[in-house]
């Protein structure tokens, strides 16, 4: 509730900002509109049809007919409100085909969760449209569904998964519409594998087979995909004559998400040309459009390209509250998604496909026996023969099973003998290892008991014997006790390096990262702020924040292959708040575990009693957000 109070705020803060700026006279008054509500097509008389009809057939048509409008306009929340209650209609009625009702309610729910962004959901439901749509009694539907996981695993950018169900439904279905959206989204696929040659052939091919009579959505969404590869080869003027016209045909057509795609690439356009404020008016209006419908994933991409239109007019404050919203939308986008249940149910299904495989081949496999049934019946002889030389064969490969059953034993017992002693090597390592730590402290205390001891114990002892001689000179023991207490601050200052006591952490950091850069060659920025305030922490402090931003680069650098990274440095309030980004390869954070970086890194974060949250997307990069009290 608290984070919907702060969205809402946060979209009528935005539709005042547009409203301020629209009374300019500028180009986006006229191009661009913030709804600040969602916007419903869907004609009254349909809902009060609804609600008076009694005829449960009726019922059904009515809304699965308010579904699709929904679709349509994308309002991904009415989508899946309606797909549940279509839902919850049949499982209350035993005088309907059920199959079939539940099958399209999970197709529409699916779409819903789609384009929501919420993929892991989409997928449950995709599948479980999958399995009680058996082809031979739903051919239509099964490929649907079919479909819908392929966009599921192209939005996750898993193409290799995405694209066999694409070419599934280009020849295995007969449904238009179907066969339409896999050439459309092989497209996709070859466009987001920048092979611009092989994604315009199916979007042309695509095009080829749609109507042009009135307005199609699909239609529409190829002439987007057609200008961002004209934005891709920096022919702006060409990607503009596609990204406007489908933004004013979407907006006629009552085709919303459309539009607010259409709006969001022609502020990239603007971006791109430098027209940093006319880029960021736009992108804001669209994004207050997502933030009202709840298109949580659209929504991801619009902040992160207002991120880099502030770090571009050098607004690192905004860039860094910008990014920590990031981060609250993708926290939102994974506790809506049941990543368990859907990963469960994915197995599922892969094992369902290969023992339908296994199934195929048993049949054939009969087909054989039958064959050879037939001839054992014609030639009865030669077959009681042929069994006299088999038997010994059979002899002999029971003999030959039994020696490979033994050896795989034997490799199975070596490969756990081999693994202990892999094992035993481990623990003798890490016992070497506290061992030579433990020697290193002792001599270190040893050291310093000398030091104190030879040092300022005879001071102190000197000292104590002039204390009780009457006549000594006050000059000469204050002067001894100066020399003492000097020997005292030495040792203390001793056990912190010095470079972290004299040298502000800001210069320490970006020597370091100058020292990277001719290194690796690579793009690092640091945007620290206030810069004067992060200099003013405890040196202590200041070795352990060192330290974990070397950890990241480390790993960074070894495992991301990035090309730029991101770093910015925050003091505010009564805490200290590390955003660390990068546009690598990204990984699934469920199923990695952690590396001795990433260990070493929890490890101090425990001792200053921070935190630390990973947000990472395979093919998209990683952000590490981490806060430290002061």
């Amino acid at each position: 509730m608290h984070h919907y109070i702060i969205k809402r705020v946060f979209s009528v803060l935005i539709i005042l900002y547009s409203i301020v700026l629209s009374s300019q006279d500028t180009e986006e008054q006229i191009f661009f509109r913030s709804y600040g509500y969602i916007p419903n097509d869907v004609r009254p008389e349909l809902y009060d049809e609804l609600q008076k009809s009694i005829d449960i057939h009726k019922k059904l048509q009515l809304i699965e007919e308010i579904a699709e409008i929904h679709i349509q306009a994308g309002n991904t929340d009415s989508i899946t409100y309606y797909g549940n209650l279509l839902k919850t209609e049949v499982l209350n009625n035993d005088d309907i085909n059920k199959s079939i009702y539940l099958s399209k309610a999970s197709n529409i729910i699916g779409w819903g969760k789609l384009k929501n962004g919420l993929y892991d959901s989409a997928m449950m439901h995709f599948i479980e449209g999958i399995s009680s749509s058996p082809i031979s009694e739903m051919r239509t539907l099964h490929y649907k569904h079919q479909l819908g996981l392929g966009i599921v695993y192209f939005r996750k950018s898993q193409y290799d998964m995405a694209i066999p169900f694409f070419e599934s439904c280009l020849t295995e279905t007969e449904d238009k519409e179907t066969i339409i959206l896999a050439k459309k989204f092989l497209g996709d696929v070859y466009l987001s594998k920048q092979d611009t040659e092989k994604a315009t052939f199916y979007y042309l091919d695509a095009l080829d087979n749609i109507p042009v009579i009135t307005p199609n959505k699909i239609q529409l969404e190829i002439q987007i995909n057609l200008g961002k590869i004209e934005l891709f080869h920096n022919r702006t003027t060409k990607a503009m004559d596609y990204f406007v016209p489908v933004k004013e045909k979407a907006q006629k057509n009552h085709f919303y998400d459309l539009y607010i795609d259409a709006v969001y690439e022609i502020g990239k356009v603007y971006y791109r040309l430098g027209e940093y404020n006319a880029a960021e008016l736009i992108i804001s209006t669209a994004r207050v459009n997502t933030v009202q419908w709840n298109r949580l994933d659209l929504e991801k991409r619009m902040i992160l390209v207002l991120k880099n239109l502030n770090i571009k007019q050098e607004n690192f404050k905004n860039a860094y509250a910008l990014m920590t919203q990031y981060v609250r939308v993708s926290n939102e986008i994974l506790v809506k998604q049941n990543k368990k249940a859907v990963k469960e149910l994915e197995i599922k299904y892969q094992t369902l496909q290969k023992e339908k495989e296994i199934l195929s081949l048993k049949e054939e496999q009969l087909l054989k026996e039958n064959e050879l049934e037939k001839q054992r019946t014609i030639k009865t002889a030669f077959l009681i023969g042929f069994l006299v030389i088999l038997v010994p064969i059979i002899g002999l490969l029971f003999v030959y099973f039994q020696k490979l059953k033994t050896q795989i034993a034997l490799n199975k017992s070596q490969e756990e003998v081999n693994t202990q002693k892999v094992y035993g090597l481990m623990k003798d390592q890490e016992l070497n290892l506290i061992k030579a730590t433990m020697a290193g402290q002792d001599k270190e205390r040893q050291r310093l008991a000398r030091e104190l001891h030879d040092s300022v114990g005879g001071n102190l002892a000197s000292i104590k014997l002039q204390l009780s001689n009457t006549d000594i000179q006050r000059d000469h023991m204050i002067k001894q006790i100066d020399e003492t207490y000097n020997q005292v601050r030495d040792f203390s200052h001793n056990l912190t390096p010095k470079k972290f006591q004299k040298t502000p952490i800001t210069l320490l950091i970006k020597e370091y990262i100058n020292n990277v850069i001719n290194g690796s060659g690579q793009h690092i920025s640091f945007h620290p702020y206030p810069e004067n305030e992060i200099d003013e922490i405890s040196p202590i402090l200041t070795e352990e924040l060192f330290k974990i931003i070397q950890e990241l680069l480390t790993n960074c650098l070894k495992h991301a292959n990035a090309k730029n990274i991101t770093i910015y440095l925050n003091h505010h309030k009564d805490s200290i708040q590390l955003l660390f980004e990068d546009d690598g390869i990204g990984f699934e954070v469920d199923n990695v575990s952690d590396g001795i970086g990433f260990k070493n890194i929890k490890t101090r974060l425990n001792a200053l009693s921070g935190g630390m949250f990973v947000d990472s997307i395979v093919n998209r990069g990683t952000v590490i957000s981490i806060e430290v009290p002061v």
